[in-house]
């Protein structure tokens, strides 16, 4: 694994632990704010393996979806959690009538550690079309 993965992993566990103390201090929409982030951490560590960098959350999404879950047979839960977890996160951040409830915390925190845990294992596997050894490097 590249330095440039492992610092958005870092980033990942950083958002992940965020999430959760604002789960904890009941700041709901902050928290799926940063469940999200995690997310898109984990997506852009896997993507730089593939020297792959969409300039949008939306490019990040798909770009994601196409390389890992449909090239690397990813679970494709990490596809539409990744989806669903982006809606939540705009309507958390943007709508001024719709609020993040406990529930949507909730699941964006398990989603995200789900995400996070899976990202990390996969990466430690050789991906398709990478020379040997470039992403089965452990995380140190």
């Amino acid at each position: 694994m590249n330095s440039e993965s492992r610092g958005y992993l870092r980033k990942a566990e950083s958002r992940l632990e965020a999430a959760e103390e604002l789960l904890k201090s009941r700041r709901y929409e902050d928290s799926v704010s940063r469940a999200y982030y995690c997310v898109l951490s984990c997506a852009r560590a896997a993507l730089a393996l593939k020297d792959s960098y969409p300039r949008t959350h939306e490019g990040t999404l798909r770009m994601f979806g196409e390389l890992f879950v449909k090239g690397e047979g990813w679970p494709r839960t990490m596809g539409s959690n990744f989806s669903r977890l982006k809606a939540l996160r705009d309507k958390a951040d943007y709508s001024p009538m719709i609020e993040a409830t406990k529930r949507d915390a909730e699941w964006s925190f398990q989603a995200a550690t789900d995400f996070l845990r899976e990202t990390k294992s996969r990466l430690r596997k050789p991906l398709r079309g990478l020379p040997r050894g470039v992403a089965g490097t452990p995380l140190s």
